[in-house]
C-alpha cells in the first residue's frame, strides 16, 4: 500500500467507527415520588420574590407593555409597577388578597376595591387566583395538592406529564416537566370539571439561576387574555417591607371605588 493512501484509510476507519456507535439510551424514568419531591421542595422554598423585566398585558379592556418591577410575597401579596420607554408610569398595582389598588398615573385615577377576579384583571388574567399567580410567576408548581393520579414519560418530547384529577376522574391540572433538567415547561389548569381555565408556559431556564424561568406566558381563555413576562432579574426570598408592597393614592388624583 502506498504511504499517500494512509490518511484516507484513517478517515474511513474513523467514519466507520462513528457509524457503528449505538444510539443514546433513552432518558431514565424518574420514580414518581422522586420527581414530585423535587418539585415540591422548590415550590415550598419560594416565599417571596423580586423581578425586573418586560411586562405585556393583553386583555379585552386594556393593552399595555413596558419595563417593570414585580414584588411578591406568599401567600397572596403582589405589587407591580410598569413604565413606558420614557420612564413614565403606565400602571401601579398592589393587592394583599383582600383589597386591590390600581393607579393609572396618565389618567390621574386611583382605583381601590375588593380583590375580586374582575378587579385583579388590571394585571392578572381572569380565572387565575392571586395565590396561583404568585406561584406561576416563579414556576413554583404544581398547584394541586397531593400526588398526581398519573405520570408518564413522553419520550418524543423529552418531557414528563403529570396529571391531577377531580373526584369524578376528570383532569384538574396537567403539568409537563423537562425530563433532563426537571424544570416545568407548561401547566394547564382545567379546574373542577369546568372549561379550560388557563395555561402557562415557562422558558429560558437557568439564565437567572438554577430552576428559575427567564420567560413566563400566562393565558386565559374565557375571556381571552395574556400576561407575558421576560425577566432581566429574578431574586428569590428577598426581604420585602410592607411599604414596598402597598400602594397609596398620590396627591391630585381622583380616587375611584371599585365594585365587586
Amino acid at each position: 500500500m502506498s504511504l499517500r493512501n494512509l490518511p484516507w484509510l484513517a478517515v474511513i476507519l474513523v467514519l466507520g467507527g462513528c457509524a457503528a456507535l449505538p444510539p443514546a439510551p433513552p432518558t431514565p424514568l424518574t420514580p414518581p415520588a422522586d420527581l414530585l419531591s423535587q418539585l415540591r421542595s422548590r415550590e415550598e422554598q419560594v416565599q417571596s420574590f423580586q423581578a425586573k423585566g418586560r411586562i405585556v398585558v393583553i386583555s379585552p379592556e386594556r393593552r399595555y407593555a413596558g419595563s417593570g418591577l414585580l414584588l411578591g410575597k406568599a401567600p397572596a401579596t403582589l405589587r407591580a409597577d410598569v413604565y413606558d420607554p420614557l420612564g413614565r408610569t403606565l400602571l401601579d398595582f398592589a393587592s394583599d388578597g383582600r383589597e386591590v389598588a390600581v393607579l393609572f398615573s396618565q389618567e390621574a385615577k386611583f382605583y381601590r376595591g375588593p380583590a375580586t377576579p374582575a378587579n385583579l384583571a388590571a394585571l392578572i388574567p381572569p380565572s387565575v387566583t392571586l395565590p396561583q399567580a404568585l406561584k406561576l410567576l416563579t414556576a413554583s408548581v404544581p398547584l394541586s395538592p397531593g400526588p398526581p393520579a398519573r405520570q408518564e414519560l413522553e419520550q418524543s418530547q423529552g418531557q414528563y406529564l403529570l396529571e391531577w384529577q377531580n373526584p369524578d376522574g376528570t383532569p384538574r391540572e396537567r403539568l409537563w416537566v423537562d425530563a433532563r433538567g426537571l424544570y416545568p415547561v407548561k401547566d394547564d389548569w382545567l379546574g373542577d370539571g369546568g372549561p379550560h381555565n388557563f395555561s402557562v408556559e415557562w422558558g429560558d431556564f437557568g439564565r437567572l439561576g438554577p430552576h428559575l424561568p427567564g420567560k413566563v406566558t400566562l393565558r386565559t381563555y374565557h375571556p381571552l387574555a395574556e400576561l407575558r413576562l421576560t425577566y432581566s432579574e429574578l431574586q428569590v426570598n428577598p426581604v420585602l417591607t410592607a411599604a414596598e408592597l402597598t400602594l397609596t393614592p398620590p396627591p391630585g388624583v381622583t380616587v375611584v371605588p371599585l365594585g365587586p
